[in-house]
């Protein structure tokens, strides 16, 4: 059963590695991801800033896999094993860093689909939104 844990969590990263894909082809496919991303609590620019990262959200969940295959073994830690662990950790956080970072700047560019590489980052558009209700435009 522990197994089968990990094959369902290797299935999603799996699926997610291939919608990002699809994603970086085609740009028709950013209204999908915007309504696949709507149970996101907060708003339309994150979530924005969400599609525009769906890449290195899918090497993060490629870097948890041998997490959880670990945690499921729940044996003593070799020092290989301690290896995966650090690397793996490393791997997330740096991903976790620059999805931040893609959310809120839209950069490291190279990391976000082609298409959307010129759209401004999640600060940009809050500012943005600032600005037209101080001057009271909508």
């Amino acid at each position: 059963m522990a197994y089968a844990i990990g094959l369902v969590w290797m299935t999603g990263a799996a699926f997610m590695t291939w919608k990002a894909a699809q994603l970086w082809r085609n740009a028709h496919l950013v209204d999908f991801f915007l309504a696949s991303f709507t149970v996101l609590p907060f708003g339309q620019e994150v979530r924005r800033g969400e599609v525009h990262s769906v890449g290195v959200t899918a090497t993060s969940l490629w870097a948890i896999t041998p997490l959880v295959f670990l945690g499921l073994l729940d044996a003593e830690m070799t020092g290989g094993q301690a290896a995966v662990v650090l690397i793996a950790v490393l791997i997330l956080l740096a991903c976790m860093a620059c999805e931040s970072s893609i959310i809120l700047f839209n950069v490291p560019a190279r990391f976000v689909p082609p298409h959307m590489r010129s759209d401004p980052g999640t600060v940009v558009l809050w500012r943005v939104r600032r600005a037209r209700k101080k001057s009271g435009h909508r």
